[in-house]
This record gives structure tokens, C-alpha cells and sequence, in this order.
């Protein structure tokens, strides 16, 4: 499963998209997140999420162990680099997915 997540869709401080994410980690099939833009069956028997934040794209193929360790920890104890505390502009962000036609 490819999972597509963009954290400029919501302004939740990191302590509590750690949370947020490491319960979707844990129940990838469970409830939608703001920040989800896609989930993709690939075939594949790993979790991948590929993580858009703070002008970075950052993509990783969870493997058992690593998937376990974000389940607790959230993605970012796999990141590297740190990402920002706090954010804004979601909602604006929002207003203009809005405009978009739908396809």
C-alpha cells in the first residue's frame, strides 16, 4: 500500500500529527486523515508513505520493524531532518484545493 500525505493540509503542532500518524500507521484502513491525498494499492506487502512537509518530499518503504517503530513513534522518528513544530495556512490552502475542477 502506497499512502500519499501532504502536512501543509493541516496545522496540528508535530506532537499531535506523531500521534495522528502513528495510529494511521498502525491501522493504515482506518479513519481518513486531513492530510491524506491518495492511498494506492501497489501490490506491494509494505507500507509506503511518501510524506510532503515543509518543502520536502520524504518517501519510505516501512519495513515490519520500521513500520512498528512509527506506530509508536510517528513517521517523522524516521525522518531525517527535523520537521517543523508548528504550522499555519492550512485553511488557505484549502480554499484553493476548492477552485480546482474536479476531474
Amino acid at each position: 500500500m502506497r499512502v500519499i500525505m501532504d502536512r501543509d493540509l493541516c496545522d496540528a503542532s508535530l506532537p499531535y500529527c506523531s500521534r495522528c500518524s502513528a495510529a494511521f500507521i498502525r491501522y493504515p484502513e482506518g479513519v481518513d486523515r486531513h492530510c491524506i491525498r491518495e492511498v494506492i494499492d501497489d501490490g506491494s506487502d509494505l507500507l509506503t508513505i511518501e510524506m510532503k512537509t515543509d518543502g520536502r518530499e520524504f518517501v519510505i518503504e516501512l519495513s515490519d520493524e520500521e513500520r512498528e517503530l512509527a506506530s509508536v513513534e510517528g513517521w517523522e522518528a524516521l525522518a531525517d531532518f527535523d520537521p517543523a513544530l508548528f504550522r499555519t495556512g492550512a485553511m488557505e490552502r484549502w480554499r484553493e484545493l476548492s477552485k480546482l475542477p474536479v476531474n
